[in-house]
């Protein structure tokens, strides 16, 4: 115990004494990449300058085939076609790399793989998560605004101001509230009777989400005090909470234009101008139904929230309207709704008035389009209380990096977000551009990507990093010259295999100095997505509602479930939302080469697989070539050829199994 205490005060000693000088929080540094004769890509030019401060140096670059696969595999998820891999391999070598690279950035597939990074890391579910799990059935609008923000390389301040404020941006663009379903992402218990709990736990998961997202900070370290190794006070993370304090939880907005909400209203006034005398019968009919559901539903609260509930809203603060908010979302959810238990008289009446009604169905508009978001409240805003102490704060920035911006008492969100994306923000681009980096070699330059902290890791390259994060500013904040500047280097075309490995692993075991590529597994969806691809069967639609797993369409696609974990996917390590998760495990267990061997699924995109192949009128060494080619992305040997064609001569299941041989290979399920 006498350890533990020493330990952590000279934690606490360390933390005060270095104080502003921690690297995260200083300002961008300038730099230049080392001139090294022959090497024109920065990254080359700083990683090769550091190789060799150790006398080491870069593997060599792998094939035309492996570089292919591995492009398409890090930019949209999957591999090539066969015939997207022969038109790369037959096109003019000058200048090739670059177009293939170009091509595929404004490839729709581009941006339904990278937004997976960013809603890993905002903790998306289709579902509320916890107990009941209910299917959210408007969210996937806040995925499909991710999407196309990565394929149209919206600016980075721009994509946090959306997010993080989209309902406090002036313009008449329903995207804005599609983004602000970031704000709605959190976990949501749906008979919590101590609703006051729920909305402070609601508030505390988005404050530490943003920290980790766009700061790379664990602020959750300092709610219950100050933080024990960075400088972030426990009155700074209420500061940063008390940006939140406002919001409020909207169902009844659409993702319309002014003209197209204005258009609706008018035909909904003639619809219900026709229908007022039916209306009226529902309503009288209806009525005991409610009053019952409501006094049943209100009842069950503690008296200050039935308070909350029963006062008028122009009365209200931003809190009380959140609690009547919350009670009234268990009058449909909870107990089967208002109408469960009607008279059986009653049904027949009601079932006759929806059919008169129905009659009126020319003149009712087709439905908006509705969004799940959120919005600051109109009225008083509920102060943000620091527990125990009881000291009301304002909503502040960070104490170790003062912001500048000043703090609108009605957009006090897009104050946040304004200081958030502000170039002089050390942290916001570092963290950005990392998280690039990651997605490409496997590793982050600070391997603790959303932890820039004294707990977290120095940055291996500094230099580099603060040269990508000074180029991501210069050039607009677009992500996609990131990729090209990483794509184009030396550094990210190198072979997994060097000469002087053995070497190398041990001077230099954790790969840190990126001297050779390193080979990493498809992701959950990117096996998914790629077995589908080989049997022909995947659909190429983009966007809308999410469907279930059987649908043929992008894994990206399929509804995630929080408390739904036992699925193809999940065996992968895709994560279950319930927390910001800046790099999914890698696991290799019993359970995922089983599935792919005895699972239904790898086994009927076999079946399929062979079916498409049979059908095919060429010869089988042909076929069997294309089929090796298409899963592992190279020419196979003549040996491979040489048996695989009197195996597949042997009978018609001989097909399915060597389709299901491939996909269970490591090479279809690596990338080198």
């Amino acid at each position: 115990m006498r350890r533990v205490i020493h330990f952590i005060l000279l934690c606490l000693l360390v933390s005060q004494a270095d104080g502003e000088s921690w690297w995260a929080f200083q300002p961008l540094k300038q730099v230049s990449p080392p001139e090294l004769p022959g090497l024109k890509n920065p990254v080359d030019q700083f990683v090769l300058s550091r190789l060799r401060e150790q006398g080491m140096t870069f593997a060599p670059k792998v094939t035309p085939e492996t570089r292919l696969r591995r492009l398409f595999v890090t930019l949209v998820g999957m591999p090539p076609t066969l015939a997207e891999a022969d038109a790369f391999l037959t096109d003019n070598p000058v200048g090739a790399w670059e177009r293939q690279i170009n091509a595929l950035l404004e490839d729709p597939r581009y941006g339904e793989h990278w937004a997976t990074m960013w809603l890993d890391l905002v903790r998306y579910s289709d579902s509320d998560g916890w107990n009941q799990d209910a299917y959210r059935p408007h969210i996937w609008r806040y995925r499909d605004y991710v999407v196309n923000a990565f394929n149209d390389d919206k600016p980075y301040p721009e994509f946090v101001r959306e997010q993080l404020a989209g309902d406090e941006l002036d313009g008449d663009n329903p995207e804005h509230l599609e983004a602000a379903g970031y704000l709605r992402l959190g976990i949501y218990e749906y008979n919590q009777r101590d609703v006051r709990s729920l909305w402070s736990d609601v508030l505390n998961e988005i404050t530490d989400t943003t920290g980790d997202v766009f700061l790379g900070m664990s602020v959750g370290c300092a709610r219950c005090h100050d933080h024990k190794f960075d400088d972030i006070t426990q009155k700074d993370y209420f500061k940063l909470r008390a940006f939140f304090e406002p919001i409020i939880w909207r169902d009844d907005l659409t993702a319309s234009t002014a003209f197209e909400k204005e258009r609706y209203a008018e035909q909904m006034g003639k619809w219900k101008a026709a229908t007022k005398s039916i209306h009226d019968e529902i309503a009288v009919l209806l009525k005991p139904y409610h009053d019952r559901k409501w006094k049943s539903t209100v009842d069950k609260f503690p008296l200050d929230i039935q308070a909350c509930f029963h006062k008028p809203v122009s009365e209200r603060d931003s809190l009380e309207h959140k609690m009547a908010y919350l009670v009234a979302r268990q009058f449909e959810e909870e107990g089967g709704g208002p109408l469960k238990s009607m008279k059986k008289e009653d049904e027949v009446a009601y079932e006759a008035l929806k059919k008169s009604l129905a009659a009126y169905d020319d003149l009712k508009p087709k439905p908006l389009s509705p969004v799940m978001t959120a919005t600051a409240f109109d009225g008083p805003h509920s102060p943000t209380v620091i527990p125990g102490v009881e000291e009301a704060v304002s909503p502040g920035f960070l104490s170790a990096m003062p912001g500048d911006a000043s703090i609108d008492s009605q957009k006090k969100r897009l104050a946040l977000a304004e200081w958030i994306a502000n170039p002089n923000n050390p942290l916001t681009t570092r963290v950005l551009v990392n998280r690039i980096w990651q997605q490409h070699f496997g590793e982050g330059l600070v391997s603790t990507a959303s932890d820039f902290g004294r707990k977290g890791q120095r940055a291996s390259h500094p230099e580099l990093l603060d040269w990508l994060a000074c180029e991501f500013v210069r050039n607009e904040w677009s992500i996609k010259h990131l990729h090209r500047i990483m794509l184009r280097s030396w550094t990210w075309q190198q072979s997994t295999l060097h000469p002087q490995m053995k070497d190398y692993q041990k001077r230099d075991p954790d790969e840190k100095m990126l001297w050779r590529g390193r080979v990493r597994r498809l992701s959950a969806e990117g096996v998914r997505d790629s077995m589908l691809m080989l049997s022909g069967e995947l659909l190429a639609e983009v966007g809308g509602p999410g469907v279930n797993e059987d649908v043929p369409r992008r894994a990206l696609y399929v509804k995630r479930f929080r408390n739904d974990n036992d699925t193809f996917l999940h065996a992968f390590d895709m994560t279950p939302g319930l927390k910001s998760t800046a790099q999914r495990n890698e696991t290799t267990t019993p359970t995922q080469a089983l599935t792919m061997i005895n699972g239904d699924y790898a086994l009927g995109r076999a079946k399929v697989w062979s079916k498409r192949l049979q059908d095919d009128d060429r010869s089988t060494a042909m076929l069997a070539r294309d089929a090796m080619r298409s899963a592992w992305g190279r020419e196979p040997t003549g040996d491979e050829i040489g048996q695989a064609v009197p195996f597949l001569e042997k009978s018609q299941d001989s097909w399915t199994d060597f389709c299901h041989v491939l996909l269970n290979s490591n090479e279809f399920l690596f990338v080198h």
